[in-house]
């Protein structure tokens, strides 16, 4: 993919006041995992949709929604428009927004695209970095920012079923669950 789209694509989500880090690492581990399971993909889509599956959860959308709501589902309603401002045809952006809405729903979709997103976003939720993406999110509470941990913990394992991005997550995993179990000892319940 052409370095201007990806500057075009950074500095957009940087306006969006989206993760832009996030969406760099599951481009990443999804090229990776997708390398490893020898799966083909079609490079522009995946990081589209790496970059994008999560655009209804930044702040300049979340406000239009209110009360609980499925973020993927919704940022399946925003990424057409953004794909056809970015030129992607309408079998690339089937296949987004595909990607984008299955994100976090086990064994949904058929592309390997949304397999490979949903795998990389699962992976990227679990281990240090969860801890540090909850923390910093919930800095003046601890109870909240540990209770959402063991939720991702609990709600993104399951979603990863590639061979490879369960070898990445277990470990993962193993060090989510050890971070959890010192916290709490050592807090003694104390969080706030």
């Amino acid at each position: 993919m052409k370095s201007e789209t990806i500057d075009r694509i950074e500095s957009h989500i940087k306006k969006l006041e989206g993760n832009l880090t996030h969406g760099k690492r599951v481009l990443f581990i999804g090229k990776l995992i997708a390398e490893k399971e020898n799966m083909a993909y079609d490079e522009a889509v995946l990081t589209f949709a790496a970059y994008f599956h999560d655009v209804a959860a930044y702040p300049f959308y979340k406000g239009k929604f209110s009360g609980l709501f499925d973020h993927a589902y919704e940022s399946g309603k925003i990424v057409p428009e953004l794909a056809k401002d970015y030129g992607y045809d309408d079998a690339q952006t089937e296949i987004i927004v595909e990607a984008t809405q299955y994100h976090d729903k086990v064994g949904m979709g058929k592309h390997s695209e949304t397999r490979l997103i949903r795998n990389a976003d699962g992976v990227d939720y679990l281990g240090y970095m969860a801890v540090a993406r909850d923390f910093a999110k919930f800095p003046g509470d601890f109870g909240k920012a540990l209770e959402t941990l063991k939720r991702r913990r609990d709600q993104f394992f399951p979603i990863i079923d590639l061979p490879y991005a369960i070898e990445l997550a277990k470990p993962r995993i193993d060090e989510l669950c050890h971070f959890i179990a010192r916290f709490e000892e050592e807090c003694f319940g104390i969080f706030a």
